[in-house]
């Protein structure tokens, strides 16, 4: 047995061996998939010891310390802490819709500065991940900026929670705003740090749920809690969920950046990169590599036709079938089951379309053949959008409207799975910065549809405004089309001019 193991690890040091004295290639994860395919030719029981889904790769690796060799469970873990970690933000932001007339009313403000609290929180949950995944790439950590970005959020909750005028209050959200974004891009720096290529569409599939539970499950709270506690004691329980999971990430959380650039044994130059210093702006950088503008143009245009809907929800339902809004709450859970179940299904697709155009291209992938994946979301969701906005414009039955909300939502998560984990894949060492400057631009797009929609509604009306969303899409999945064609070229580029 023991001169078995010995056969084995011999046989595997060959197979690794062989690997480095290959060309060198200017994707890491260009390599990273080749390997897999590589490994599947070899004996099974050697490709089981050094497989990225074996439970006892450590044993078999040179650095047990890389993430990506950690034991599956360990790696599991740290996702459902990172996917815990994601949905404050977007929680903190919803359950506040329907306190804003209370919060008027009790503060004696304006409806324009009350609807401001929502508005201030989307454009500083856009902006800061900038700052905090410029930090976190400039010097190598995860696990700081999570603990530095959860204190900040806790102190804004509480402040929040006592303040007395809606100036505090605005000020004090932006800081929330600040603090519950960070892990909307560090958790996929993290993904990266742990997963290979090949499991980060699961992965960050899973990643998602977080950041689409808490848009689902937030209105549903803010409104009871509002109507039998009173709107402050949203705050508290917020500050109460920030301190648990602070607790969870100091007790628990391991830093995952301190080895997962480690050298590749096929690549002798994408890992010689210099330490540059800290610049908040610096991830914009990335806006100008075609890869980069075109996938975010996309992503933008998408999330302004979520916020036309999430906008005139409320309204449209009021007005067409005299809901109530608490009914209201209830219908959002639509879209949001939409949103959970893609998001399982978009991970497996995503890898799945990844593996197979493989295997079509004699072995060779590349980050460029998971958008392969997105077509039939866009699709879907094209539909889905359209169908809504004129099915309240025909005033059909109520359930109507609620399904295309459940299909839209599903087709949007399948399409934001596959283009956001190739942004991981696409700029491995710099996935938060790439995965920041995707928040901001579409928080930005979120921003300014979010204040338009309601005279771009009176202008053109509730069914003509969704289709015209929809053919502004299409020049979106035209970019999707020239990145799947021209994408690989330009990471090429961009890896030999970051190199140099």
């Amino acid at each position: 047995m023991e001169k078995q193991e010995k056969q084995d690890n011999a046989n595997t040091n060959s197979v690794l061996s062989s690997f480095s004295t290959r060309n060198d290639e200017s994707d890491t994860n260009d390599n990273e998939l080749t390997l897999h395919n590589n490994l599947e030719k070899i004996d099974k029981r050697i490709a089981d010891q050094i497989s990225v889904n074996s439970e006892t790769l450590e044993e078999t690796t040179e650095d047990p310390k890389d993430p990506k060799h950690w034991p599956r469970k360990k790696k599991n873990y740290i996702l459902f802490i990172t996917s815990l970690a994601g949905m404050i933000a977007p929680l903190s932001s919803t359950i506040f819709y329907p306190s804003v007339t209370n919060i008027e009313r009790d503060l004696k403000t304006s409806q324009v500065l009350a609807n401001g609290l929502i508005g201030v929180y989307v454009f500083f949950m856009g902006v800061a991940p900038l700052g905090w995944a410029a930090y976190s790439d400039a010097f190598h950590t995860r696990r700081n900026v999570y603990l530095a970005s959860f204190t900040m959020y806790i102190i804004g909750c509480v402040i929040c929670g006592l303040s007395k005028n809606i100036w505090l209050l605005l000020v004090m959200r932006s800081l929330q705003a600040c603090g519950s974004s960070a892990v909307l891009s560090i958790g996929a720096g993290t993904i990266s740090d742990v997963f290979y290529s090949l499991e980060r569409g699961r992965a960050y599939g899973i990643f998602y749920l977080g950041p689409l539970i808490g848009p689902v499950i937030g209105p549903v709270i803010g409104g009871y809690v509002t109507d039998y506690l009173g709107w402050r004691w949203i705050l508290w329980i917020l500050t109460i969920i920030g301190g648990l999971t602070l607790a969870l990430i100091f007790f628990s959380l391991p830093e995952t950046f301190a080895h997962s650039n480690l050298p590749n044994p096929n690549n002798t130059t994408s890992n010689s990169r210099h330490h540059k210093g800290f610049s908040p702006i610096s991830p914009l950088r990335l806006l100008k590599y075609p890869n980069m503008s075109l996938i975010v143009t996309y992503i933008s245009i998408i999330f302004a036709v979520i916020y036309v809907q999430n906008t005139l929800a409320a309204p449209s339902f009021t007005n067409i079938y005299h809901v109530s809004e608490s009914t209201i709450g209830l219908i959002f859970l639509s879209s949001g089951s939409g949103y959970l179940i893609g998001s399982f299904f978009g991970g497996k697709w995503s890898d799945y379309v990844l593996a197979e155009s493989k295997k079509r291209n004699k072995g060779v992938g590349y980050p460029e053949m998971r958008i392969n994946s997105v077509w039939f979301g866009c699709f879907i969701l094209s539909v889905s959008y359209i169908c809504y906005g004129w099915f309240l414009k025909a005033r059909l039955h109520i359930a109507f409207p609620i399904t295309v909300m459940f299909t839209g939502g599903f087709g949007v998560i399948t399409v934001f799975n596959s283009v956001s984990t190739y942004l991981v894949d696409a700029f491995p060492g710099r996935s938060a910065s790439a995965i920041a400057v995707n928040n901001l631009m579409r928080s930005l797009a979120a921003t300014l549809i979010t204040f338009i929609s309601v005279p771009f509604e009176n202008a053109v009306g509730t069914g003509l405004i969704y289709t015209i969303m929809i053919c502004i899409s299409t020049i979106g999945v035209l970019c999707l089309v020239i990145v799947s064609r021209k994408g690989r070229y330009w990471r090429e580029r961009i890896d030999n001019e970051i190199n140099e």
